[in-house]
C-alpha cells in the first residue's frame, strides 16, 4: 500500500477535498456530522455533492437519489471503527424523465441490505456502483452502468435483474464476487442482459446444496468472458449451469466442483471446464460464504494465469483490477493515524495536524 502523508490546517479538512460540497452523516447518539439522515443530506445536496455515511451499528433508512449524488461508506468489511460499517437498508435510484434524475451518480463502500432499484420511470445512465455489499440489484432502463468490485452474498434468487420489456443497453458487470446462497429452481443469478452488455471477469460460487445452479435468465447473447463458476464441496450432484430461456456464449471462463462432479462443459470457446482455479487461500470450501479472509488472487501455478480472452488472469483481479476485499473506496484514503504538532494555539492561530493514510489501491 501506498501511505499518504498530508499537512494541513484542521479548518482546511472537508470539503476543499473537492470542487463540489461534501456532507457527513451519522445516526448514532451524540454525533457530530451534518445529518442524522441519508436522505436528509441528499435533499439537502446539490447535484454533485458527495455523502460521506459514518460506521453505525444502527440500519440507515431507505433513500431515494433523485440527482446526481456521490455516497461512499468506510468500505463494507472495515478493520477499524470496531468492524462496523454504513448499512443502508436499500437505495432508490430515481428520474421524473424531465429534469431530475440520478444519472450519474456512485455509491462506494457501503452494505446495501436491500439492495438498489429504480422508480421505473425512465432511463438513468453513467451510474458507478463499485466496492459495496449488495443484497440484490433489480433497474428498468439502465445504461452505461458499471457494477463493479462489489460482493453479492444474500438469500434472494436473482443478484442483478435488468426488465426484459423494456430498452437497457451497454452496462458493464465485473469483478465482483457472487455467493448464490438461494435454492431457487425458477430464478437465475444474473436476469435480463442483452448483447450489448457485459459480464467479465467475475466469480460466481453456488453456495447452495440443491441441484439449482440457476446462473442466465432471459439473456440475449451477452457477452461473457473471463469468469470463474465454482461450486462448494457439499454439492456433490449437480452438474450443469443453467441458462433459463437465454443464448451465452462462453468465452475463456472457467468451472470447477470442489465436490469432485464432472460439470457439463460450457457452450463456447477457449473454456477451462472443471479446472481448479488453485486461489491462494479459500478457507471453507465445504461453505463458501463470504469471508474477508478468503484470498481469491491465484497461485503461481494457477491455470487461470493469462487464460483471459484480453491474455491477462481470469477472475475478480484480472486486467489490473485491485479488488478490495474490504470494500474501501478506491477514491478515498484510509486514516491511520493523526498527529498533533501544536497543542497550544494561539487566538486566531492554526493548529498543525500530520494526517497520515494509506491509499486504497491494494488489500
Amino acid at each position: 500500500m501506498k501511505t499518504i502523508i498530508l499537512n494541513f490546517t484542521i479548518l482546511s479538512f472537508g470539503a476543499s477535498l473537492f470542487a463540489q460540497n461534501t456532507w457527513t452523516v451519522d445516526n448514532r447518539p451524540g454525533t457530530t456530522a451534518q445529518f442524522t439522515s441519508v436522505q436528509a443530506a441528499i435533499d439537502e445536496a446539490a447535484e454533485g455533492d458527495f455523502i460521506y455515511v459514518h460506521p453505525s451499528a444502527i440500519l440507515y433508512n431507505n433513500i431515494t437519489i433523485n440527482k446526481e449524488i456521490h455516497l461512499r461508506g468506510i468500505g463494507h468489511t472495515p478493520e477499524l471503527a470496531n468492524g462496523e460499517n454504513a448499512k443502508i437498508n436499500a437505495i432508490m435510484l430515481s428520474t421524473d424523465n424531465v429534469s431530475k434524475s440520478a444519472s450519474n451518480s456512485s455509491i462506494m463502500g457501503l452494505e446495501l441490505v436491500n439492495g438498489i432499484n429504480d422508480n421505473n420511470f425512465g432511463p438513468i445512465s453513467n451510474v458507478l456502483i463499485q466496492n459495496n455489499r449488495i443484497g440484490v440489484i433489480t433497474l428498468s432502463r439502465p445504461f452505461n452502468f458499471i457494477i463493479q468490485g462489489n460482493v453479492f452474498s444474500f438469500s434472494q434468487p436473482n443478484s442483478i435483474r435488468f426488465f426484459t420489456n423494456v430498452s437497457h443497453a451497454n452496462n458493464i458487470i465485473s469483478h465482483n464476487i457472487f455467493i448464490r446462497n438461494a435454492n431457487s429452481q425458477i430464478d437465475a443469478t444474473i436476469e435480463g442482459l442483452v448483447s450489448s452488455e457485459k459480464f467479465s471477469n467475475n466469480i460466481v460460487v453456488f453456495n447452495n446444496t440443491s441441484n439449482d445452479l440457476g446462473m442466465f435468465e432471459n439473456c440475449l447473447n451477452p457477452i461473457v468472458n473471463n469468469n470463474m463458476f465454482l461450486l462448494n464441496s457439499s454439492q456433490t450432484t449437480a452438474i450443469e449451469i443453467k441458462l433459463l430461456n437465454s443464448t451465452v456464449n462462453f468465452q475463456n471462463c472457467l468451472t470447477f466442483a470442489y465436490g469432485g462432479q464432472t460439470l457439463n462443459t460450457l457452450n463456447g470457446t477457449n473454456n477451462l471446464d472443471n479446472t481448479n482455479p488453485l486461489f491462494v487461500n479459500i478457507s471453507n470450501t465445504a461453505n463458501m460464504a463470504f469471508a474477508q479472509s478468503n484470498n481469491y488472487k491465484l497461485d503461481t501455478s494457477s491455470p487461470a494465469i493469462n487464460a483471459g480472452s484480453d491474455g491477462d488472469d481470469l477472475g475478480i483481479y484480472g486486467q489490473g483490477f485491485l479488488f478490495q476485499m474490504k470494500g474501501y473506496p478506491f477514491d478515498l484514503p484510509y486514516p491511520t493515524s493523526i498527529n498533533i504538532n501544536n497543542a497550544v494555539v494561539e487566538a486566531g492561530g492554526n493548529l498543525e495536524v500530520v494526517f497520515k493514510a494509506n491509499a486504497n489501491v491494494e488489500n
